[in-house]
């Protein structure tokens, strides 16, 4: 992002010191936008009007077609119009309007009309649909105002206390099955056209070269990703001789355009083409990449390797080459960025060890930090990682550590045993990193404050064999237990396709615990998370981001392969506006309680124990119990 564009800091104020802003980004913003003069104004365009293009079909060699204007649609969306053409050369009478000639320009007398853009499938003819670059040049400028308002916004709202955020414990086993992580679909990013003459029109879809991605994780990039647009395909890095040669090439009105969204051991570019070039302001696409308003993703140079004719739409096959700027605008009619900075990407690492005698293989990549494309990507390279060492075994057991260190807070780390059914198959990689995936979504998208994520490590090692006990039975020593005692109980654990383990749970009663009857509850880690959320108001619905960083932490602390008991305590405090109070008298719980301006909400307590087991356990079993005095003198006397 252009330094102008940035938050002020915490020193700035004035009113002139924000009109200089303002007017520096004014003229900036002017400066660099294309003279009106050297495109046309749409309600100038007419029928049989003929001009010529331009794109790139092999290598990065420039080719001219022929484009004659069909006609003009007014309104095909609100503030968008549409310029039809029917194209001629370059094969295209053949391959038909072509998936990564997205932005490539048209002219007529030498002035720029627009962008290839929007196509039919399965059509006759390749008749293409084509955003007026005056369009595009108004949407960015719109943007960029957007931008510079937002972050004047930020300087002046900062630490302000947003709406209460809910989080669910369930996020460690939801494997992103509720939605969590997909990339959030925007309003108009697409041209919903259906019925009539203009059945099938769409965006022409922007291919996708993933390379060193899986058959699984392509898998899921086309499940999320094809909805917005996007054909992830197999593909690979442009070969050496090629970076050489062609790689310091500059961006030229149709050039191949490359954006990046992960860089490293794999790699994901979608393919479009290069619109216009002014200054350092290059225009592309002719529609939206993800509708995600301003952004941050590399802008690369790109090559063709050929195009791939088929009969719905023919596809360009292109690589990536060398970053030479950022992406920082994606709207509805194109997207835009400047030549020279450096893109902010995340680092991410994973350490993968199959097998006892393996030896560990570590995989980086850096990816784009957009929230709406942070957890489907990093579920993708981490599938990626370990589809690589080859076939996982049927029955599997994964340790899995990650850590996310973050800006001015302390790490985020998962450190956890995973076993059983959910683990193995299509979807075991989706259900195996869904938490970390889950992670990341709440960090990006809570709504209290920006939290930067300064990298993500992750370590996973996997062996042969599903290590699962189920919780059998509960027994306890005695039904009947004396306050300053312990309580002990046995749980029986039937392992998958093992002889049955018994553990010795020990949980101490305080000496002022009251006397009566009362419940031990005997659980998986599942069960204490929720048990935890039910009992804590604060950690369910964090007010701060000091409670949201209590909250993932309440999440990621527990292990699978332990047993846990919880006892109720007496209710002894209310949560408030997002503040415990614990352990008030009942005077002051009562006053609390019919102040109806208030909202009060029960503070509970559990006595826990935890006792670590060989296996990843399942399950809960409850039992009840008393504590009374001189229990056992009224045992021996029995």
């Amino acid at each position: 992002m252009p330094s102008f564009l940035r938050p002020a800091g915490p020193g700035f104020a004035g009113a002139a010191g924000l009109l200089s802003i303002v007017a520096a980004f004014a003229i900036t913003v002017r400066g660099s936008e294309p003279d009106p003069r050297t495109y046309w104004d749409v309600k100038d365009l007419r029928p049989g009007m003929k001009g010529v293009g331009r794109t790139v079909m092999v290598g990065t060699k420039l080719e001219d077609f022929g484009a004659e204007v069909l006609g003009v649609m007014r309104d095909v969306s609100p503030g968008r119009d549409m310029v039809l053409c029917r194209l001629t050369g370059c094969n295209l009478e053949h391959a038909g309007i072509i998936q990564g000639m997205s932005g490539s320009p048209i002219y007529i007398d030498g002035k720029l009309v627009g962008a290839v853009a929007y196509a039919w499938e399965f059509a006759k003819d390749p008749i293409a649909g084509v955003t007026p670059f005056q369009q595009m040049v108004n949407y960015v400028r719109a943007s960029d105002r957007r931008i510079a308002a937002e972050s004047r916004e930020r300087g002046r709202d900062r630490g302000m206390q947003a709406a209460r955020l809910a989080v669910f414990p369930e996020f460690l086993d939801a494997a992103g099955e509720d939605g969590d992580g997909a990339p959030a679909q925007a309003a108009d990013a697409a041209l919903p056209l259906a019925g009539g003459g203009m059945a099938g029109m769409r965006p022409i879809v922007t291919p996708l070269a993933a390379a060193g991605f899986s058959p699984r994780a392509l898998s899921q990039l086309e499940t999320n990703l094809r909805p917005l647009g996007m054909a992830p395909m197999a593909g690979g890095m442009a070969p050496d001789h090629v970076l050489r040669g062609e790689g310091d090439r500059p961006l030229k009105p149709g050039s191949p355009l490359s954006i990046a969204m992960v860089m490293g051991d794999f790699d994901l570019s979608g393919i479009g083409t290069v619109t216009h070039v002014e200054g350092d302001r290059v225009y592309g696409f002719g529609h939206p990449m993800f509708s995600l308003g301003s952004c941050e993703m590399p802008m690369m140079t790109g090559y063709i390797h050929t195009v791939y004719p088929r009969a719905s739409v023919s596809m360009k096959m292109g690589s990536p080459l060398k970053v030479v700027g950022v992406i920082d605008a994606d709207v509805s009619t194109c997207v835009a960025g400047h030549l020279g900075p450096k893109p902010d990407m995340l680092p991410v690492s994973v350490r993968v060890k199959t097998g006892r005698y393996a030896d560990p293989r570590t995989y980086r990549v850096r990816m784009v930090r957009e929230p709406q494309l942070l957890p489907n990507l990093l579920l993708s390279v981490l599938t990626s990682a370990i589809d690589t060492e080859g076939n996982l075994p049927e029955e599997l057991t994964a340790r899995l550590s990650a850590t996310f260190t973050l800006a001015g807070h302390e790490p985020i780390t998962l450190s956890d045993t995973f076993s059983g059914p959910r683990y193995t198959g299509q979807s075991g990689a989706s259900a195996l990193f869904g938490p970390l995936a889950s992670i990341a979504n709440m960090l990006v998208h809570n709504p209290l404050q920006p939290v930067r994520i300064e990298s993500i490590d992750c370590n996973v090692e996997i062996e042969p064999g599903r290590k699962v006990a189920a919780i059998e039975a509960v027994r306890l020593l005695s039904d009947t237990v004396e306050p300053g005692m312990d309580l002990r109980a046995f749980v029986t654990l039937k392992p998958f396709k093992g002889e049955r383990e018994v553990l010795e749970v020990v949980l101490p009663i305080p000496a002022d615990f009251p006397e009566g009857p009362h419940e031990v509850f005997f659980s998986d880690v599942a069960g204490t998370i929720r048990r935890r959320f039910r009992n804590e108001p604060s950690v369910a619905e964090p007010r701060d981001l000091a409670a949201f960083m209590r909250s993932i932490r309440v999440q990621t602390g527990p292990r699978r392969t332990a047993v846990y008991a919880h006892i109720a305590t007496p209710e002894r405090g209310l949560a408030i506006g997002g503040h415990d109070l614990p352990n008030l008298p009942g005077s002051a719980r009562a006053a609390f309680a019919s102040r109806k301006e208030v909202a009060a909400q029960t503070i509970r307590t559990d006595l826990v124990a935890v006792t670590p087991a060989a296996w990843v356990v399942e399950g809960s079993q409850s039992l009840k119990f008393n504590v009374a005095r001189d229990a056992g003198l009224s045992l021996s006397l029995k």
